[in-house]
């Protein structure tokens, strides 16, 4: 069964229910049917952890100009 995760807290028209944040749904629902938008095949939406995995971690960012003080290699093009 292909499964698909809520990407928000919602309440659909009909349901008569609410939908929560990272729970899982098979794909084919009617209700998933209706709002593909608010569903993703990613399983990190609504994903427990204790440490946060490397993945959900900004990449380091690099530093545009130098530090005061520093000079940066610069490449002169003619």
């Amino acid at each position: 069964m292909k499964v698909v995760y809520a990407r928000a807290r919602f309440i659909p028209g009909g349901y008569g229910g609410v939908v929560e944040f990272g729970t899982h749904w098979p794909a084919d629902d009617p209700i998933v049917a209706a709002h593909p938008d608010m569903f993703s095949a990613d399983p990190g939406f609504g994903l427990a952890y204790s440490v946060p995995p490397a993945e959900l971690l900004d990449p380091p960012v690099e530093m545009a100009s130098a530090a005061p003080g520093e000079r940066r290699a610069a490449v002169r093009r003619s």
